[in-house]
Parts: C-alpha cells; sequence; structure tokens
C-alpha cells in the first residue's frame, strides 16, 4: 500500500513539473509586445478633440521638467504604438509622479478650443478622481465620459474601428463626440450596473460677460425708440433732443470673448420683475441706468405703465412692479452746514436716505465719481474726530466698510439681490470725447484714473457675508469714447460754440452717456446676470438648485 502511494506521490510531481515547463514555455515563445487590451481599457478619464490626429502620443510625465511642449517630449519620453483605439493627442503639464504602474494622463490640447483646460487626475487606491475646468456657452454642456463607458458607444467602439480617413472628415455629432465644457468636481468613473448621471456632479462653468468687445450691430441696436421716453429722460442724456446727428453711437453691442451673452429679452425681463420693487443707488450716472432701464420697459408697455415726475420712478400696474432711483452720491453722509456751506463726509455713517432703501427685491448700487473731486466737501468724519485731509483710498475703503455693514446689517438674502455697479469711465484729455464718433477699437487700451478705488471695490465686496453680484462695466466703457453726452447735453450748444459764446471744453460732458446707448448694454448684462444665475445647477445628487 505504501509503495502505491509512493507511485501516485510521484506521479503528481511530475504532472506539476511537466505544467510548469510547458507554460514556461508558452510564455517565453509568446508575443513580446504589451498586451494593448488591458491598457485600452484602464479607467482613465478622456477627452476628444473633433480634428482627431492620425497618432497616438501617449507621454510620460517627467517630475525635472513639466513645460516642455510637444516636440521636445516626444523626442525625450518613450512614446507609446498603441493602436488608435481612441484617437488624441496628448500633452503633460504639472504632474506629480505617482507609485503606480499605471500612466498618468495629462492636460488635453484642443486644437479647436484653445481656451478649455484639463487638470491631471490623480490616482487613488485604483480609483481616479477628476476634476476639469474649462469655458461653457450659458445655453450648452456636455458630459466627460471615461474610457470604460465608451466601449458601448455605437459610433466608436475598442473592438471596430472607424478609419481615421472617415474621422477626419466626419461630422461631430453623428461621431457622437465633443468637446469637453463643464467642471466634474470630485466624480468617480462609473462602476459597471451604476448610474452615471447621478454619479457625476455637473456645474456649469460662468463666463466672464464683463470681458469681451464691442461689435457693430445695427439690425439689434438700439433696443428703442427714444423719443417715446423724451418725457421723462433727462437732458443730460437726451442727445438726440439736442441735435446729435449721428447714430452710429446707438448701434454697438457688447459681446463676450467665451459665452454667449443672452439677448435682452424685455417681456422676459418685465415677468422676472413682476410682483418687485427694484432700487438703484447712486449719484447721477446710476441715474443714467436707470433712465436707461425705465425706457427699455417703458417702450415696450407705454399703456400699462407711467413715470410720473419728476422722474424718480417708473411704476407699472399691470406687472405690480416699480423701478426707483434714489440720489446718494458718496453712499456715506454728506453734511452740509446752510450757514456756511461748509460740508463733512461721515465716513461712518451710512447715506439717511438708506431707510428707504429696505425691503427693496432688487438692489442696484454706485459710487466713484464724486471721489474724484476734492472739493465737493471740506472734511472728513470719522468716529467723531474731524480730520482736515485723509488719503482719497483710505477714506474709501472706510466708506466702502460702511455700506458692507448696512447690506449685511438690513438685507433679507433670502428676498434681495444686491448688486454693485463698476466705474464708467470718462474721456478727457488725449482721448477727448467732443467731436468723437467711433469707439476705441484698440483692446490693449485701458484707463488707469480711479484704478485704485475700483480694486478697494472689488476687494470689498468677496469680503462681505452678504453675496453682491459685480457689474463690472470698466472695460466695456473705457472704449466708448464716441458715446458720451458731450456737448450734447445742453439744448443749443452747437449753437452757443458757433456763435462764440461758449468753449467746447466748458460744454463737452465726457463722463455721462446719450440714451441710447452704452447704459443699454448696462441694464443687458444686469438682465444677463439674472438670466444665468436663475438657471438650475447639478448637485452631486442629480438634483437641480
Amino acid at each position: 500500500m505504501s509503495n502505491f502511494s509512493t507511485i501516485i506521490e510521484r506521479w503528481w510531481l511530475v504532472t506539476f513539473a511537466s505544467f510548469m515547463v510547458i507554460l514556461f514555455l508558452f510564455l517565453n515563445n509568446g508575443p513580446s509586445s504589451t498586451n494593448t487590451t488591458v491598457l485600452q481599457n484602464l479607467p482613465r478619464p478622456l477627452t476628444t478633440s473633433i480634428d482627431f490626429p492620425n497618432t497616438v502620443n501617449v507621454q510620460y510625465p517627467n517630475p525635472q521638467n513639466f513645460n516642455l511642449n510637444s516636440e521636445q517630449a516626444t523626442s525625450r519620453f518613450p512614446t507609446s504604438n498603441l493602436p488608435s483605439c481612441i484617437p488624441l493627442n496628448l500633452t503633460s503639464t504639472n504632474v506629480e509622479p505617482e507609485k503606480s504602474s499605471q500612466v498618468t494622463m495629462s492636460e488635453l490640447k484642443f486644437p479647436e478650443a484653445e481656451k478649455s483646460s484639463t487638470q491631471v487626475p490623480q490616482w487613488q487606491n485604483s480609483k481616479p478622481s477628476y476634476s476639469s475646468t474649462g469655458n461653457v456657452e450659458p445655453e450648452k454642456s456636455a458630459q466627460q465620459v471615461p474610457v470604460s463607458n465608451w466601449e458601448s458607444s455605437r459610433s466608436l467602439t475598442l473592438n471596430n474601428q472607424i478609419p481615421r480617413t472617415e474621422l477626419q472628415n466626419s461630422d461631430p455629432s453623428r461621431l457622437n463626440v465633443q468637446v469637453p465644457k463643464t467642471k466634474l468636481q470630485s466624480s468617480e468613473p462609473s462602476i459597471e450596473g451604476d448610474n452615471v448621471e447621478e454619479e457625476i456632479a455637473m456645474e456649469e462653468t460662468k463666463c466672464d460677460i464683463f470681458d469681451g468687445k464691442w461689435v457693430y450691430d445695427p439690425q439689434t441696436s438700439p433696443m428703442y425708440d427714444p423719443t417715446i421716453c423724451d418725457s421723462f429722460l433727462s437732458d443730460t442724456v437726451s442727445c438726440r433732443r439736442h441735435g446729435r446727428s449721428d447714430r452710429e453711437y446707438e448701434k454697438w453691442r457688447w459681446e463676450a470673448k467665451d459665452c454667449k451673452i443672452p439677448r435682452f429679452n424685455v417681456h422676459d425681463m418685465l415677468e422676472r420683475l413682476r410682483g418687485k420693487r427694484v432700487i438703484l443707488v447712486g449719484d447721477s450716472i446710476n441715474h443714467s441706468q436707470w433712465e436707461s432701464l425705465a425706457c427699455l420697459l417703458y417702450s415696450s408697455i407705454p399703456n400699462q405703465s407711467s413715470v410720473p415726475r419728476p422722474g424718480w420712478t417708473f411704476k407699472s400696474e399691470a406687472y405690480d412692479l416699480s423701478v426707483e432711483f434714489h440720489w446718494s452720491n458718496f453712499l456715506v453722509e454728506l453734511e452740509v452746514n446752510r450757514t456756511t456751506g461748509k460740508s463733512i463726509l461721515k465716513l461712518d455713517r451710512v447715506s439717511p436716505g438708506a431707510r428707504k432703501w429696505v425691503g427693496a427685491d432688487i438692489m442696484v448700487f454706485n459710487t466713484g465719481h464724486w471721489w474724484a473731486n476734492r472739493k465737493r466737501w471740506d472734511w472728513f468724519q470719522y468716529k467723531r474726530k474731524v480730520f482736515e485731509d485723509m488719503k482719497l483710498e483710505t477714506a474709501f475703503r472706510v466708506a466702502m466698510k460702511t455700506w458692507a455693514r448696512w447690506i449685511e446689517t438690513n438685507v433679507d438674502t433670502s428676498k434681495t439681490i444686491v448688486f454693485f455697479r463698476g466705474f464708467s469711465a470718462f474721456h478727457f484729455g488725449k482721448h477727448w470725447c467732443y467731436r468723437e464718433t467711433m469707439p476705441i477699437m484698440d483692446e490693449s487700451y485701458e484707463l488707469k484714473f480711479g484704478k485704485s478705488l475700483k480694486e478697494i471695490v472689488e476687494r470689498t465686496i468677496p469680503a462681505m457675508k452678504t453675496p453682491v453680484k459685480y457689474l463690472n462695466i470698466t472695460k466695456l466703457t473705457q472704449y466708448r469714447v464716441d458715446a458720451h453726452s458731450s456737448i450734447y447735453k445742453t439744448p443749443n450748444a452747437k449753437q452757443l460754440i458757433a456763435s462764440g459764446r461758449e468753449k467746447p471744453q466748458m460744454l463737452a460732458d465726457c463722463s455721462h452717456w446719450c440714451v441710447p446707448g452704452v447704459p443699454d448694454t448696462w441694464n443687458h448684462l444686469l438682465y444677463a446676470s439674472m438670466v444665468l444665475d436663475s438657471r438650475p445647477r447639478r448637485t452631486a445628487s442629480h438634483k437641480l438648485i
């Protein structure tokens, strides 16, 4: 019996040894190339370019130099000759080396969308967490799809390749391939059986509607006939009424660089404002914005609205709507001694008219121009101490903090939306507005005056507890040397100049604007901000907010 057991044991040993020898020979004599099927199915986040290249260049990150261009990287690092299952052009930037055998993907370059950028995923516990940023049009969004999910695509699969010549000449919509334009936050690749849409948090990347250029568009501008509003438009903005004959300044439209600004729809705006109280608070420049907004609304429903004199309130009973203007040149209190005429600017006390601001549904504030003229006040007051002089930036910073505290104390964020309109450019000196009929087309042009005050505003608003939306109209106004009221804020200005009784230097107003004109764009962007902010966004739980 022991002999039989010994024979059995030796037979198993011989069999096992034979199997190992055969397996070793098989592996040594097999193909030496990399198993591309495994590599192709690694769960990497990918994006594609519509203009597919003929080859795939997977470039490995070099911790010593992350800023090489594609030609340098190809010559210094090994490239893969994998079959072009998903044609891409990959470039390495700012990648932290990982201790994983998997290849880390780099930033993707898009020939047709240079503005888009994608951050490299950081691989942890074999589950990549990816985050991408890019510019998106307000009306559009596209989801980013992991490689593992592309196997089921009808038009682009791993096993059934489409010839490159067909890809290059194909319609992107037919291939179902999109350039990513959304921002993925803390998302993971889907596991078999999971719902991708419920796992990926989608959020629209906001575009800066205040960064752009002016385009000539006589088909859509101006948006109304100003003669309808003659009864309440002030002399300051009534250029047509005072003899300005050219109309080209009315026919320019602001266009953002990286997204489409929603077209102004007066009926939609009226519906958004239904049952609301809107206030605009500030100086005469903000009064011009109120005049523009009142004219935009009134011209569409003249029989359902009114502007009682002195022209500071637009009312529509049909829409249960009021749009009011409240004067406050500094937003803080300016106290004038009626006997001596001397004035004190009280930096720590908000304007006395603030009690009338309370309860409004939409607030639009501005200040700035009156701060540019030191002769508008005699002394400063802060904490009951009077100062004969003070650095302008210091005084303005204190005043902005006083306003910010009032907003934080008196605004109910569940009801009220607050806007602050930035500085409006004026044109004197080298770029004097007199007789100008065309915008400044040099996009590098920049006015320096008021820059320090503008920076104070832009530091104050983000630090506030109450959210305030910033209408940054400085850049768009600095190009419009042609659209100021100039001499046309004064009746019979042409005759006065021609007769020699007045000089253009004394009459030309290069601070205020004609209406129709630039203030209409401010209200267009106010409307666009309301539209974009009201669009639903998706959270990780796939709920609309």
